[in-house]
């Protein structure tokens, strides 16, 4: 037997803070508000699917936030047999699927769930934090460059495309158009060799050569070390930066990545931290770490929770306007939810190092594109797509600070 529940009606309100700028409610459903049920397995979402429009991308992606390929298989083979669906390729228009709540996103559970209500607690407490520095041409502004992976570690690989290579050059094309654009002042986490060298090529060479840039350099060799390495590399050039005269609000980070996700999916996604995912403490041991100047500066790193709201805030705020100046630069961006606030593999969400552990107040990890569709990856091996790329997070650094082009 089924049982039907009412649907709520999302409600966020405003919350106290300086500068005050209300949340906006979670974002509901395109095709509408879902259905609640429960049968002897429990609780459940109802989504008619609609006329073309897939269980993969329709369902999983948008109400589970899943994008890797493994996890959406997975839960698309869950919520098939939950639903009685025999083949996914050959789905009835409004067919009633059936999404348990276990794996939906808190935004899309009930009203009165326990976890949406939690969801919009975190949301209104950070949402109360938004950018109200301004910076004419990034006047006084310190941009902290990260290139994901490198050296040994490749990260991505598909048809002989390394994200290493190509997010490394897309990061020296964002330094260089903020070095001869604006004013700010760049400091990068990681160098390929003895030259910030910008290859005048769409497919670019193979190299293992990267480095995490701390006092003395780490050759990566080792990728646990390395991650760890930036997110200490970062701290110290904002403790550097604030010592120099800079205001704590005018350092950014930014980690520059590509995705392999569902091959489906196209465009950016913008990786934010939650105030609830960044909590508890982190130190590092070990001689890698120990011979470093930037880790025996402060060891151990800890957040107080107004920090990790404040953090929340700000980088979305961030976020938001670098992935505007995606969708206004004619770039392509996840089409559900381009800016995220934890990563999920498998049943675990969580927050990447480099973000848990940096002391940054505004900070974000960009995919720019999903190595794994084909016509993603073709752009990426294209000069012109990753000057684009460029272009656009300069553009949204600037309306961040208030000075857009």
């Amino acid at each position: 037997a089924v049982v039907l529940m009412s649907p709520g009606t999302p409600t966020i309100s405003a919350g106290p803070g300086t500068p005050v700028a209300p949340a906006p409610p979670p974002p509901a459903p395109a095709a509408g508000p879902l259905q609640y049920g429960e049968d002897a397995a429990g609780k459940f979402a109802i989504y008619p699917l609609h006329a073309g429009e897939a269980l993969y991308s329709s369902v999983v992606i948008r109400f589970t936030g899943r994008l890797q390929s493994e996890d959406v298989r997975a839960i698309a083979a869950d919520i098939a047999a939950r639903s009685g669906i025999a083949d996914v390729t050959s789905i009835p228009i409004g067919f009633p699927v059936r999404i348990p709540f276990e794996v939906l996103l808190p935004e899309f559970l009930p009203a009165n769930d326990p976890r949406r209500l939690e969801y919009e607690v975190e949301q209104r407490l950070a949402g109360q934090y938004k950018n109200a520095v301004q910076a004419r041409g990034l006047d006084g502004v310190t941009v902290v460059l990260d290139s994901g992976h490198g050296g040994i570690d490749v990260g991505a690989s598909m048809a002989g495309v390394w994200e290493s290579l190509y997010v490394y050059d897309i990061a020296l094309r964002v330094r260089r158009t903020l070095e001869t654009e604006t004013r700010a002042t760049v400091k990068m986490t990681t160098r390929d060799g003895a030259a910030w060298t910008i290859a005048d090529r769409d497919v670019l060479p193979f190299s293992r050569g990267h480095s995490v840039l701390t006092t003395p350099p780490f050759p990566i060799t080792d990728t646990i070390v390395g991650v760890n390495l930036r997110w200490y590399l970062a701290n110290s050039l904002y403790r550097h930066a604030k010592a120099n005269g800079s205001s704590s609000d005018k350092v950014v980070f930014i980690s520059i990545h590509a995705d392999s996700l569902h091959p489906t999916l196209r465009g950016a996604t913008a990786y934010i931290p939650n105030a609830a995912g960044t909590a508890g403490s982190a130190r590092k041991n070990g001689s890698a770490f120990t011979s470093r100047k930037e880790v025996r500066e402060e060891p151990e790193v800890r957040f107080s929770l107004k920090e990790r709201q404040r953090s929340e805030g700000l980088s979305r705020d961030l976020a938001e306007r670098v992935i505007a100046a995606f969708k206004s630069g004619g770039l392509g961006i996840h089409p559900f939810k381009p800016v995220r606030d934890r990563i999920f593999r498998g049943r675990r969400a969580w927050v990447p190092a480099v973000l848990r552990y940096n002391a940054v107040p505004a900070k974000f990890l960009l995919e720019v594109c999903n190595l794994a569709n084909v016509e993603d990856r073709a752009l990426l091996t294209t000069r012109a797509f990753r000057q684009r790329v460029a272009v656009s997070v300069v553009d949204g650094l600037l309306s961040y600070f208030g000075a857009p082009r």
